[in-house]
């Protein structure tokens, strides 16, 4: 318990305060999940795969705003919790076109608790290479699916891959303090968040066009 009420193991170019939200400029930048969220639900119109990705920007955000206003390990183990719970979900709609779903959904979880154990059990930096290699399996069975014709107009399914990795280059040069702004709510972390809304909209319009 002790362990996980301790600060993080990631620090970025904002450092912590002593008011009740600790990093309030990456608290703030927040605010574009939630906006992305809302954006994906009323332009869906309550179709399936609207509400699934407005509700995983929603989470997402939320998680991401706990651990920005805490500033403990555990509210970090949430918020990459709920990114990883967001690319188990595109997994589960890419891979049930192969794979039994009740089997899928089983194997899934199982592999959710262990990548926790072993981000808990390593530390450091290992969310970004289990989180990672979470990624290079999405990209593998996306490709899999449009060369087989499952899935269709590969063009917007590069848009929100090449975003996601500009926005995950910005957060390298934050956590690394290479590139820091004056300006809170320009430092990667905040422009990775940013990015991050706006890669979940574009994969809704991308889901939304396989139906």
């Amino acid at each position: 318990m002790k362990q996980l009420l301790s600060e993080p193991t990631v620090r970025y170019c904002e450092e912590a305060t002593s008011w009740v939200i600790k990093r309030p400029y990456y608290a703030i930048s927040n605010l574009a999940f939630f906006i992305s969220g809302a954006v994906i639900l009323i332009k869906g119109k309550g179709s399936r795969i609207s509400r699934i990705f407005g509700a995983m920007a929603i989470v997402i955000g939320l998680f991401s705003l706990i651990y920005d206003s805490t500033y403990t390990y555990l509210a970090q183990l949430f918020d990459l919790g709920g990114m990883l719970i967001f690319i188990n979900v595109l997994l589960y709609l890419n891979l049930k076109k192969l794979f039994e779903r009740i089997y899928l959904i089983i194997a899934q979880l199982l592999l959710f608790i262990l990548s926790l154990f072993l981000i808990v059990d390593l530390q450091g930096y290992s969310g970004n290479i289990v989180f990672g290699l979470y990624v290079t399996v999405l990209v593998i069975s996306e490709i899999y699916l449009i060369k087989t014709k499952v899935h269709k107009n590969l063009r917007k399914w590069l848009m929100p891959l090449v975003i996601f990795i500009i926005g995950f280059l910005i957060w390298i040069l934050d956590s690394q303090k290479i590139l820091c702004s004056p300006i809170g709510l320009l430092n990667g972390r905040a422009i990775f968040h940013y990015l991050n809304a706006v890669t979940i909209y574009q994969l809704y319009k991308f889901y939304e066009l396989q139906k």
